[in-house]
């Protein structure tokens, strides 16, 4: 082969490979780009998901009554703006940008755009899929949108999720639809594949890393905030025990367990405790000496029983506890010794000492009972009987 032809050869060969490598990187650019794009748009949606269904289950547990109100169709406008004031204060620090409320029947009952409530939207298989008590979410991109706060956004992502309205035993009442402005990801993500397209040795250590960085950073935010939101979903604001939704379905769990080997030795206890005339004590002192004594009383509560035992508050100053493995007479011995701590200390708030005793039901599981429902109806009844015995005593020892 001759000097020449090598050469046209060689050139032809160098700039086929150049073609071919440049196409290639093109190429590679292109598909990483896209599923750069894709994984972003699903764990970005995953994560809003998960999110907006723990922020709705965190307002029902909260403000249950105040929603629960909302359903009726004839909200006055005192009401609709109390409303309006409660779900902005609430979800107005998670990023949220436009809430939405339906009724069963799929009617606007609430939205920060009031022009649209009484608006009907059955037909919206995702807010059908809400109604039956799943979660649906897409991710899209807005113009213009107007926040909780009532300002103008540009050119937004917003994530939109429709999700169940339950009550604690799982009831669907209604729906939500949430959006969450998630444009933070699309910048971040956007900075790295910028900086990729422009070297490809440098950018590809670069973007990993800052692409790391920032949705590390973004994520470990998340998921405080979801950590936070599932707390305040399972966990009583003023004791800091579990609330009654939480407890309950501890207490079905136990049940669970005990159903798959009924006998005496695997039975557990349900303790049902009552502060006793605690309804003077707010009418003499205030709520706020209430709360405390609350929580000093939680506190005892949990510091005296065993660690594996679960306590939770049941309502207004009633106490649930769940004792797996304890029979009957294990359960009698520690509501009497609970029942002599709390008689026996003296509570200081607010520099008043105050004397409090308490009225306990107990009851173990046991072959006959159906349900979990029977084991606590009679740990209730068992509590009327020591109120009724004059307070300060346990029934259902015998």
């Amino acid at each position: 082969m001759s000097p020449t032809i090598l050469s046209m050869s060689s050139s032809v060969f160098l700039k086929r490979f150049c073609w071919v490598a440049v196409s290639a990187v093109v190429l590679v650019l292109v598909l990483s780009s896209f599923v750069t794009f894709k994984l972003y748009e699903r764990y970005v949606v995953g994560l809003a998901e998960s999110n907006a269904v723990n922020i709705a289950t965190s307002i029902v547990s909260v403000h249950q009554e105040k929603l629960s109100e909302a359903l009726n169709p004839s909200l006055s406008p005192v009401q609709l703006e109390e409303l309006d004031m409660l779900i902005k204060a609430f979800m107005g620090p998670y990023g949220i940008v436009k809430v939405k409320l339906f009724s069963l029947d799929g009617t606007v009952v609430y939205s920060n755009d009031m022009s649209i409530i009484g608006e009907n939207s059955l037909g919206n298989k995702h807010l059908e899929s809400a109604l039956k008590g799943g979660q649906s979410s897409t991710i899209q991109t807005k113009n213009q949108i107007r926040d909780l706060t009532h300002e103008d956004r540009f050119d937004v992502d917003v994530v939109e999720s429709y999700v169940a309205m339950k009550k604690p035993e799982g009831k669907v009442i209604g729906a939500f639809e949430i959006y969450q402005d998630m444009t933070f990801f699309r910048q971040e993500v956007s900075k790295g594949v910028f900086y990729f397209l422009i070297e490809l040795a440098v950018i590809l250590i670069t973007v990993v890393a800052a692409a790391f960085w920032f949705v590390r950073k973004a994520a470990v935010t998340m998921v405080m905030q979801q950590k936070e939101l599932g707390r305040l979903a399972t966990i009583d604001t003023v004791t800091n025990l579990y609330n009654r939704a939480e407890i309950t379905r501890r207490m079905a769990s136990e049940w669970e367990r005990y159903q798959r080997n009924p006998c005496a030795e695997n039975s557990f206890g349900v303790m049902m405790l009552d502060l006793d005339h605690f309804k003077r004590i707010n009418d003499n002192y205030g709520h706020q000496v209430g709360d405390e004594l609350l929580r000093q009383v939680s506190a005892k509560l949990l510091s005296e029983v065993r660690a594996y035992s679960e306590v939770g508050r049941y309502g207004g100053e009633e106490f649930i506890i769940l004792l797996p493995g304890t029979g009957l007479s294990e359960l009698a011995s520690i509501s009497d010794r609970l029942l002599k701590l709390v008689a026996e200390q003296s509570y200081k708030v607010l520099g008043e000492d105050i004397s409090l005793t308490v009225s306990i039901g107990i009851a173990a599981s046991n072959k006959f009972d159906s349900n979990l429902d029977a084991v606590i109806k009679r740990a209730d009844d068992n509590l009327y009987k020591a109120k009724a015995a004059g307070r300060n005593c346990v029934a259902g020892a015998a």
